[in-house]
């Protein structure tokens, strides 16, 4: 009994270790990603063309040049031996020379450019830059404490202003009350309603009404000005100067109604000819008082308006000016930052692609001079030279014919995906059947047949190979692997051929960015062996770009 239950515990546990087994598994399992990249990286890239055919006798090479033109010169006769790459003639090139030469001009630049890149500014143009920042900063400091200065200038000159403003006003109100109290002495104290006596009883009435308007509002006009002053604030003064200015003008008014009711009123024991005589001086002598209180009032108001214009308009300049010093010296501070700077990523694949690009121009102006020149393209004797210097060359009949040291040629049929690949002259490596692997030969491409042939509905031209050294051993009717080398790069941006994809003309590769799919266009070049392609631009070293993508279970 006792060996069941240890035996039924035993199974109990085991069972719960495995269930927490699965769970852990199940938490801590990495999701898979759908996606196989591929970091882009530089290398070395060939492209190759691989045929087979078939040893034979070799013929007479016939050479010509690949375009039409006028023969400069012939450098060889029949029966002359040559070497492999002697120049045998030449057409008048024209242009071709010239853009050769620019072009070549162009790929050093692109190479300088890059060195410079990558060597960074001179100590030299470091210092320049580093001094036109000082210089600049000095600059914007100066400004900034000429803008202090300027404002420190205008607040103590405009607290000046507002003070004596703030004077001016309490005074001229002064001269107000004390012409109020005279007109009231004259035309409104118990004497005159006495004995001031009048040829004109409307024009009595009516400055008497006046006079007493004006006396109501003195005590308001008064509150404004203490309020002005306390506040020291430049609107409510200036709207205070402006209100006193009305309402001396209205004191004005008034004392010149009182001088013309004074000039009507009838003499008598009061009002005698002296008392009318000595108030119309009093009041001809306040009327000047007002008026030079009025101009005092708009002389303090006017240059308090126009000091502090002159000082907005000077500050604004100021302002504007430190704006545009500081846009200089950030410039300034950039230009600095970036010369100390190491070359960024993107800009040493951006000068590698110039050259990239330089070197493929390059090459395709070499291709067309090329073609200006007919070149042995193995050792042989000359047998036949068809054309004269300064004759029109053809197409159809060869310029040139040779038969090479080698006794033996390979003739092998290029499909047309791959014969535009091809050029005369292209380095071969063979291998034959009989012989072992080891054992490889170097031949040259030396003649490709511009006519197509038909093989079973798929085209081929028919192309030879010559070995470049005879060799007893090769037998006529022997099968010949070749590997014609077309082209190559060296140290190049390179991605996985499948990494690129072909769309209404234009390439695009994948990149991740998380889990985020995005498509890049590129530039490619070279399409080598080993499933490798060139990228001339729009990538950089080291990005992952997308090779495959796992379909979806």
């Amino acid at each position: 009994m006792l060996n069941k239950l240890k035996s039924k515990w035993f199974w109990i546990i085991l069972v719960i270790i495995i269930l927490g087994l699965i769970i852990i598994f199940q938490v801590f399992k990495k999701e898979e990603s759908n996606y196989i990249t591929e970091k882009t990286t530089r290398a070395d890239i060939i492209q190759t063309v691989e045929v087979t055919g078939s040893v034979e006798s070799a013929e007479e090479i016939d050479l010509n040049f690949n375009r039409v033109g006028t023969l400069q010169n012939v450098s060889v006769t029949a029966g002359q031996a040559v070497k492999k790459g002697d120049i045998l003639a030449k057409l008048i090139a024209g242009d071709a020379a010239s853009q050769v030469a620019d072009a070549r001009a162009s790929l050093e630049i692109a190479k300088l450019q890059l060195a410079e890149l990558l060597a960074g500014a001179s100590k030299q143009d470091v210092e320049v830059t580093k001094q036109e920042l000082i210089s600049a900063q000095t600059t914007y400091q100066t400004a900034l404490d000429d803008l202090s200065y300027l404002e420190q200038t205008r607040n103590q000159e405009i607290t000046n202003i507002k003070a004596e403003t703030i004077n001016t006003l309490k005074d001229k109100l002064s001269t107000a009350q004390y012409s109020l109290d005279l007109i009231f002495d004259v035309i409104d104290d118990p004497d005159a309603d006495n004995y001031l006596y009048v040829s004109d009883i409307v024009l009595l009435n009516n400055t008497r009404w006046n006079y007493q308007s004006t006396k109501s509002a003195f005590v308001s006009l008064k509150d404004q000005i203490l309020v002005a002053e306390v506040a020291n604030d430049q609107t409510s003064i200036l709207t205070a100067s402006d209100e006193l200015e009305d309402y001396l003008g209205e004191v004005l008014d008034i004392l010149n109604d009182t001088f013309d009711v004074m000039t009507v009123t009838i003499d008598n024991s009061v009002y005698t000819e002296a008392v009318i005589a000595a108030f119309k001086a009093d009041i001809s002598a306040n009327t000047t008082s007002i008026n030079t209180a009025i101009s005092a009032v708009q002389t303090d108001s006017s240059n308090l308006r126009t000091r502090d214009l002159y000082y907005q308009t000077q500050i604004t300049a100021k302002q504007n000016s430190i704006s545009s010093y500081k846009i200089a010296m950030d410039l300034a501070q950039a230009r600095l930052d970036l010369k100390i700077a190491p070359p960024r990523d993107f800009e040493i694949s951006t000068a590698q692609a110039n050259i990239q690009r330089a070197q493929a121009t390059l090459n395709r102006y070499l291709s067309d001079l090329s073609e200006t020149a007919i070149v042995a393209p193995v050792d042989g004797i000359i047998t036949e030279v068809n054309f004269d210097a300064g004759e029109q060359t053809s197409t159809a009949k060869p310029a040139i014919s040779m038969i090479g040291i080698s006794n033996m040629q390979i003739e092998v049929n290029v499909p047309e995906s791959d014969v535009i690949k091809l050029a005369v002259g292209d380095q071969v490596e063979i291998t034959l059947d009989a012989f072992s692997s080891d054992d490889k030969f170097i031949g040259t491409v030396t003649f490709i047949d511009p006519a197509a042939t038909d093989i079973d509905g798929v085209i081929y031209y028919a192309t030879k190979v010559s070995f470049n050294e005879k060799d007893e051993r090769i037998k006529s009717g022997m099968t010949a692997d070749l590997t014609i080398s077309t082209d190559s790069r060296e140290d190049v941006l390179v991605v996985p051929s499948r990494a690129v994809i072909y769309r209404e003309d234009k390439k695009y590769v994948q990149v991740l960015n998380g889990e985020i799919l995005s498509e890049i266009e590129v530039s490619t070049g070279l399409r080598g062996d080993g499933g490798l392609t060139e990228i001339l631009s729009g990538l950089t070293e080291g990005t992952e770009v997308v090779t495959f993508i796992k379909a979806e279970k």
